[in-house]
């Protein structure tokens, strides 16, 4: 008896898939090749840069990981030992794979290259199913997953910025956008599309889910009849915002309580829309021009845009248009051309730069590009011609940005090397009134500041820090640790007062000691945290619950009272 998986057909679906994940891998390494791979070299500006960060990112949880502390709250490996609370800020989602090949013996250069190769094959794959899932055509899939993988300001992102937190963003994008079209236009009970896509997006960049949210409200203004005519499509919308809320309070909540207790240097900071604003001629010129080295939707993008504007009426799918016509909206938003005075003072400012909505424009361009509503691309050979255009135009660019600024490829060794103090050019995580230079030179020990005592035998070992004392008359001691809330000395032994914050003194830990014996300090899991990781995971079990009794149709949920539809009532 011939099994069912050994036919011909079944044999052929296999083969597609096998070429496509390995085409996918193969496009993953080159988009990387010339600017990180070849010659054990990684183009990259060393020193206070976003590449420096977030490599100190990766090995902040790479040392908490072999502390056995799976999920860390202060990355201890900044500021060589002080503490910098950017976990709780800037999720630490999309690291652990980078973190699990330091674990594996791979240097901190080549656990970036893996990375940034494993972020590249899933955004093809990812973008690729969403654009299946509505359109069934293999081409076209793949168009949209080379168009919107490959575009400038992606690799913008990859090679020049190397900002892991947008780069992990692009994966699910297309996720949440398959969400607001079936929300809008498809199966509205398909909410959940839109919960998962924004959870990604949340825990892998805070500043995007705005941008989506904007996207949001744009499609809400030109579906308004078919929202009239079917409110529950609205329904699904705010399942969906409800589901997204509980499934990221782990990130809301313990970031709004830390928001609470201390003033940070990202509360307090004035971004300036108008002056990070680009002037459209200079988007163009850099767009024309193929470049990597200024922030620009590329040249493909560009001229999509001017086709959806030119063409727009003859556009006649009404999902493909909404979006093509945000999409080159919100490319020229970007620019100088829209009235960003008028939004620098409110909560959009939190978004730094408008060029951000690069990534969105690409992404919505890239969805006209691939749908081809003008049949420009109804010919598989002209498919086919687009995608080695795309790949080679990326390529071309990347190598233009290699050898233009040679100097800037550095050595895998010299690239491995840390950076402690490269905690970002905001330096938003500080509390106010914390002086980074001063903390460079200052002795990784704790310091008597008023009265007297005798301390010896201090040790660090991650966020726990311990030592002994005698002779202490009431005695204030500094930390060599950030005070951030948390912190708390309860585990002493002896008169040891409670864990205060010396404002005066770079906002270090410090406690209040008498007599002898011995002092502990470290970081507990709040009531608040600890809270909203169990209300996270307990949602998501529901809903894995919910989706599995569906499945099994153990349940009719459309004739429960009050989740009947709306033609059923």
């Amino acid at each position: 008896m011939q099994l069912t998986f050994l036919n011909k057909k079944n044999w052929k679906k296999v083969a597609i898939i096998v070429f496509t994940i390995a085409l996918f891998l193969l496009v993953s390494i080159l988009a990387v090749y010339q600017a990180q791979i070849f010659q054990g070299k990684i183009w990259s500006f060393l020193g206070t840069s976003d590449d420096r960060f977030h490599n100190m990112r990766i090995e902040g949880l790479y040392h908490s990981l072999l502390r056995h502390q799976y999920f860390p709250f202060i990355n201890m490996s900044f500021m060589d030992g002080f503490g910098y609370i950017v976990n709780i800020f800037y999720s630490d989602f999309l690291l652990y794979p980078a973190a699990f090949l330091r674990l594996m013996g791979y240097s901190s250069a080549q656990a970036i290259v893996g990375l940034n190769i494993l972020l590249t094959f899933l955004t093809m794959g990812v973008s690729f199913l969403c654009f299946f899932k509505i359109k069934k055509e293999y081409w076209n899939s793949l168009v949209f997953s080379f168009v919107y993988t490959l575009s400038t300001y992606r690799m913008y992102d990859v090679l020049y910025r190397h900002d892991l937190g947008e780069v992990g963003a692009f994966i699910f994008l297309p996720i949440a956008l398959l969400g607001i079209y079936e929300i809008f236009y498809g199966e509205h009970k398909n909410w959940l599309y839109l919960t998962f896509g924004m959870i990604g997006i949340i825990y892998s960049h805070a500043i995007t889910p705005i941008l989506m949210a904007i996207v949001i409200v744009a499609v809400a203004v030109c579906q308004i009849g078919e929202l009239k005519k079917t409110p529950t499509r609205l329904l699904s919308l705010c399942w969906a915002t409800i589901c997204s809320l509980l499934l990221t309070a782990a990130y809301f909540l313990p970031m709004l309580e830390q928001v609470k207790h201390t003033k940070f240097v990202l509360t307090q900071s004035n971004s300036n829309l108008v002056a990070a604003a680009a002037d459209f001629s200079d988007m163009a010129h850099a767009s024309l021009n193929n470049v990597y080295n200024q922030a620009n939707p590329g040249i493909l993008m560009l001229f999509a845009a001017i086709v959806v504007f030119i063409s727009l009426t003859k556009v006649e799918n009404k999902a493909v248009r909404d979006f093509s016509l945000i999409g080159a909206v919100m490319l020229l938003c970007s620019t100088k051309l829209f009235p960003w005075e008028l939004l620098n003072k409110t909560p959009i400012k939190m978004i730094q730069f408008p060029w951000r909505f690069y990534m969105i424009a690409s992404l919505l361009l890239a969805v006209f590009i691939a749908a081809d509503p003008l049949g420009i691309f109804k010919k598989r050979t002209m498919k086919t011609m687009l995608i080695v255009l795309v790949m080679l135009t990326a390529i071309s660019a990347e190598y233009r940005l290699v050898t233009d600024s040679p100097l800037q490829r550095n050595t895998y060794e010299a690239y491995s090397k840390s950076e402690p103090y490269s905690i970002g050019a905001g330096q938003e995580y500080l509390p106010i009134g914390t002086n980074l230079s001063k903390l460079q030179r200052s002795k990784h020990k704790p310091q008597v500041t008023k009265g007297k005592a005798k301390i010896t035998n201090f040790k660090q070992y991650g966020t726990r820090l311990s030592f002994n004392f005698k002779n202490a008359k009431h005695a204030k001691v500094d930390l060599p640790i950030i005070g951030y809330y948390g912190f708390q000395s309860t585990q002493s032994k002896g008169k040891v007062s409670e864990l205060h914050v010396d404002k005066t003194n770079n906002n270090l830990a410090q406690v209040t000691i008498h007599g002898k014996g011995k002092v502990v300090v470290d970081y507990f899991e709040t009531t608040t945290q600890k809270l909203a990781r169990r209300t996270s995971f307990l949602s998501l079990l529901v809903i894995i619950a919910v989706l599995f009794i569906n499945k099994l149709n153990l349940i009719d949920f459309s004739k429960i009272e009050g989740l009947k539809s709306s033609k059923e009532k």
